[in-house]
């Protein structure tokens, strides 16, 4: 089963019933009215709060079960994750508890076509998760208001199809300023200004930034892509599918072993170390019924 928990202490309606929710605890109201906070502060104090009334979230996640999955929607405040260590201590606990958790970052896929937007959203992600001790995955959501094209040209290629606009990349590397522009510059005492331009108006030397800044985070698998729509329900399984191996959740369950007239029976075909009349052969029939024909040749 999977159960929502709102972590969020500012949210006014939430789309969903949440089985855990921050708001019985403290609101955003509570530290504003009473403490005379802003939101921002109000916000850090009531994560604060939580964090120094952890029996309480204990306590309700005691009440599900070893096999129910539980999704926190946590508040998106940057702050939280890379100026104080509330989120980083809440993973500390879970953990601490026995669950096994993967963080996931959800950046808008329009940010695909604005090199600003993605380099911003990219390293924010990166800065609050590189904090979290946890397993992490970067979400392209709302994938369908993307054109399929870019969606896959992003895919493949990596960070560097997001500066491709209408040009080779190459050329947003390499392109220079020759000497009459180079002194019509200096005697103007102005910059010169790269004739490509993916941003309203970057210079070269911005450009050259921003996609060295993608390269790092591609070359060094910083950050893993995986698109999502909530229109699609294949890209949901693809999504829950990565965070299942993430937080090992098959390898974790309970075996179950099914009930098939092939599968050996009695207590003294499984203790294979000790019972020399085993058949070889029962052991093969055995793999076969759980694992599908043709697992043992």
């Amino acid at each position: 089963m999977i159960c929502i928990g709102n972590l969020d202490p500012a949210i006014d309606y939430i789309p969903y019933e949440a089985d855990i929710d921050i708001r019985e605890l403290i609101t955003i109201d509570d530290a504003m009215t009473e403490l005379n906070f802003g939101p921002n502060g109000g916000l850090v104090y009531c994560m604060e709060y939580l964090d120094s009334h952890m029996v309480w979230l204990e306590e309700k996640l005691n009440e599900f079960g070893p096999d129910d999955t539980i999704l926190f929607d946590c508040p998106g405040q940057l702050e939280l994750y890379t100026h104080v260590p509330v989120m980083p201590r809440l993973c500390n606990a879970l953990q601490r508890w026995g669950h096994h958790l993967c963080c996931v970052y959800l950046m808008d896929a329009t940010a695909l076509a604005d090199s600003n937007k993605f380099i911003s959203g990219s390293l924010a992600g990166l800065a609050a998760m590189l904090q979290l001790p946890a397993p992490r995955l970067t979400v392209l959501s709302k994938s369908d208001l993307v054109s399929q094209e870019s969606l896959e040209a992003f895919l493949d290629m990596g960070s560097s199809s997001v500066f491709l606009e209408r040009h080779d990349h190459l050329e947003i590397v390499r392109l220079g300023i020759n000497d009459s522009q180079r002194k019509r510059g200096r005697r103007n005492n102005t910059r010169t200004k790269a004739p490509f331009s993916s941003g309203g108006g970057k210079s070269k030397a911005f450009t050259r930034l921003q996609y060295a800044i993608s390269n790092v985070v591609d070359d060094h698998a910083m950050l893993s892509f995986i698109p999502f729509s909530i229109h699609d329900e294949e890209s949901a399984g693809d999504l829950l599918a990565h965070i299942d191996h993430l937080t090992q959740y098959y390898e974790y369950a309970e075996v179950r072993i099914p009930e098939d007239e092939n599968f050996p029976s009695g207590e003294d075909n499984f203790d294979y170390g000790l019972n020399e009349d085993l058949d070889p052969r029962s052991l093969t029939e055995a793999s076969q019924a759980l694992f599908g024909p043709g697992f043992i040749q």
